[in-house]
């Protein structure tokens, strides 16, 4: 038995240095997974850090997106407030030339009436002037004509003048 009990304690010296040998591999790998827990922390430290610098960005963004927009708005109302502003303005400027349009028309109606009222009566006087000097000129045309009548008719006129 001794040789039964050497041989079992040579197999359990064995079979122990395998151990021996498998646990320091285990504590290899246990020893290079926590280093590769480590290194996966330390990366996922930095992703969350990046996520949340993205979501600071991202947030940034939304809210110069937002302040971009209310400035959009604010702008479309006061270029609405211009374009409707400057139409009535446009619109009144326009009232008031066709008014002073319409105003001048009037004076140069009258005027032009005043003018033609003057000239009409300009002609009337004329041709008063024309028929009274027609009237004159068939008088003494109609006298000259009696005077060389009644000088041919009588001899003793035409004696005095020979």
């Amino acid at each position: 038995m001794p040789q039964n009990l050497e041989t079992k304690m040579a197999v359990l010296e064995s079979e122990t240095s395998q151990m021996r040998d498998l646990f320091g591999k285990l504590d290899e790998s246990i020893d290079k997974m926590a280093q590769v827990s480590g290194e996966i922390q330390q990366m996922l430290a930095v992703h969350e850090t990046q996520i949340a610098v993205q979501a600071q960005d991202t947030e940034d963004l939304f809210h110069l997106v937002e302040k971009r927009r209310i400035e959009n708005d604010e702008n479309l109302r006061e270029l609405h407030s211009r374009i409707t502003s400057g139409n009535k303005e446009m619109s009144q400027d326009l009232q008031d030339t066709s008014r002073r349009i319409m105003e001048a028309i009037k004076s140069l109606k009258e005027c032009i009436d005043s003018r033609d009222t003057s000239i009409r009566a300009e002609q009337e006087d004329l041709n008063k002037r024309i028929n009274e000097l027609e009237k004159k000129s068939y008088f003494l045309m109609g006298a000259a004509a009696l005077a060389g009548f009644f000088t041919g008719s009588f001899d003793w006129i035409s004696e005095i003048f020979s």
